[in-house]
């Protein structure tokens, strides 16, 4: 009979491995799908053509070596995973703020080129053709999202799908009303120019407003990253200060406890503050 309990048991601990194994293998597998994925539409998005098939080998690369090089260091497995696993998803990040740096830009180039379509519109010329002189003399990223623009409306896509297309990719406010505008003015067929303008004006009017904003809030968000940093700073301070006392913050699993939980809080608190303020902090 006690054979028989070991047997049961011992085939229990082995299928709870092989679903585990799986389970972690499915995860892996569908994780990286998903950062290649993510890594190809926004680089496109970005307008950066590149091969990405390298990409998830070179983040586990640079994952171990970082991961060996702070166990090295601290003698801790728990950080050396964390640190690990942060550079595996420090791809993501980045990429999400550039793409958000994007749309800023996007939007504060509307007003000139509103007022520049406006003009060219008063001079005789169609919406197509006012869109197509300004994105040759635009800068990034205005002159590659009108460029793309025009390049879908030549190869027969309607201007109207065409505009569409680019809320789709840019999904902004200020783009939702521009592209509601030019649609409507290239079915009416009247003149826009005068209502370019004055939604010209009125976008340059919320950026100054939302400058003001941010000009009155940029206390708020240096004392969020002086917060945020005064942990570090003060654990190299006090490295210099006491040398052995903080060897026992790296050496000791009370420590290493502790400074792992540190930057979990560190990693939570900028979440929700940025969740909070919904601003960059």
């Amino acid at each position: 009979m006690m054979y028989v309990g070991l047997f049961l048991a011992s085939l229990s601990i082995a299928i709870a491995c092989w679903l585990i194994q799986h389970l972690l293998g499915y995860a892996w597998s569908r994780y990286r799908h998903a950062v290649e994925e993510h890594a190809q539409t926004s680089l496109s998005e970005l307008f950066v053509f590149i091969d990405t098939t390298h990409l998830w080998p070179a983040l586990c690369c640079v994952a171990v070596m970082v991961g060996l090089s702070v166990w090295l260091l601290s003698r801790s497995a728990l950080i050396a995973i964390i640190m690990g696993t942060l550079i595996l998803v420090l791809p993501r990040i980045l990429l999400t703020a550039a793409l958000r740096r994007r749309l800023c830009l996007f939007d504060t180039q509307w007003p000139d080129a509103l007022t520049a379509i406006a003009g060219a519109l008063r001079s005789g010329a169609s919406i197509g053709m006012a869109l197509k002189n300004f994105a040759a003399d635009a800068p990034a990223p205005m002159s590659q999202e009108l460029s793309l623009l025009m390049r879908e409306h030549r190869m027969g896509l309607p201007l109207n799908q065409a505009l569409a297309e680019l809320k789709r990719r840019m999904p902004t406010e200020s783009v939702e009303l521009v592209t509601a505008l030019l649609a409507v003015g290239n079915a009416s067929g009247g003149s826009m120019a005068d209502l370019l303008e004055r939604l010209s004006s009125n976008l340059r009017a919320r950026q100054h407003v939302t400058g003001k904003i941010n000009m009155l809030t940029a206390q708020g968000k240096m004392q969020a990253w002086i917060m945020g940093a005064l942990p570090l700073i003060l654990l190299v301070a006090l490295s210099q200060i006491d040398p052995s006392s903080v060897e026992l913050m790296f050496f000791s699993q009370t420590g290493q406890l502790l400074l792992a939980v540190v930057l979990v809080l560190e990693c939570v608190g900028i979440f929700w503050l940025r969740r909070i303020l919904a601003i960059e902090v």
